[in-house]
């Protein structure tokens, strides 16, 4: 009895000349698109980082007759925590603990585990153990911080840790609703608005979105869409998102080089697959 495989041959074949162009024209728009919130983002952060501080009873974003400006709040320190997040690194071990601080600073850059680029020091990361197991661990501090119309946790450094207590004053700026920066004890940690935080996913989707253009440009066959050495491209566009984004809004060199081998190693191990399938 012959045997039919069970009908490879369209998913190993070309699309369509026709579909391809369909494509690679909707892949265009939704790259456009994406670029149009990454110019979005930047403008709104780079608004930001222009704005004066409020004067008199101006509100957050609309202004004092200048242009739009940073309320400053009076705020108190409600309560303080501390404690860590561990993940394990191999065969030992599972995720514990409670919440990493973090996000994309205002200072520009990421937060990582062993601390910050250009904001909030979240602590130091402890390994235990060796070989193919073991934990790794990231310290966080936090403040809980009230002022009129809001509360919220807000990720500290140590040293601010260390210096405040329950009941302590603090001054709290906010840009559009946004926690911007927290004053406590001559300490300032910094935050960044939404708009810096919504441009490193629309920069990885555009990467990704020309990467499926290219696809259907040069290739159209299914069976290379989903070839698993391509899932190393979730990570080089993650890489390149990043580098971008600290491009835009600055970064510490610490983590320039971090990004810049994350992306490194990404490129190599998706052409080493390539190579070796």
């Amino acid at each position: 009895m012959r045997n039919r495989g069970y009908g490879t041959g369209w998913y190993r074949g070309r699309l369509p000349y026709w579909l391809r162009g369909l494509l690679v024209l909707a892949v265009g728009w939704g790259a456009f698109l994406c670029g149009q919130q990454v110019a979005e983002g930047y403008g709104a952060t780079m608004e930001y980082r222009d704005a004066p501080v409020c004067r008199g009873g101006a509100r957050s974003g609309e202004g004092d007759g200048e242009g739009p400006c940073v309320r400053r709040e009076a705020g108190t320190v409600l309560d303080r925590r501390t404690g860590e997040h561990c993940t394990s690194n191999g065969t030992s071990g599972g995720t514990t603990g409670g919440i990493t601080t973090g996000g994309v600073t205002a200072g520009g850059g990421m937060n990582t585990a062993g601390g910050s680029m250009g904001g909030v020091t979240a602590g130091g990361v402890t390994t235990a153990g060796g070989g193919g197991g073991g934990t790794t661990c990231t310290t966080y501090y936090d403040l809980r911080v009230q002022w009129p119309g809001g509360a919220a946790w807000l990720g500290v450094g140590s040293e601010t840790y260390d210096d405040a207590g329950k009941g302590d004053r603090a001054e709290v700026r906010l840009w559009q609703g946004d926690v911007v920066e927290l004053r406590v004890r001559g300490h300032v940690d910094s935050y960044a608005p939404s708009s810096q935080h919504s441009v490193l996913p629309w920069f990885a989707l555009g990467c990704l979105l020309l990467a499926g253009g290219a696809w259907a440009l040069l290739s159209g066959r299914l069976s290379g869409l989903f070839a698993f050495p391509n899932f190393g491209l979730l990570f080089v566009a993650f890489g390149v998102s990043w580098l971008g984004t600290m491009a835009l809004f600055g970064g510490h060199p610490v983590v320039w080089a971090f990004a810049v081998l994350w992306t490194g190693f990404a490129v190599f191990w998706t052409v080493g697959a390539w190579r070796d399938g």
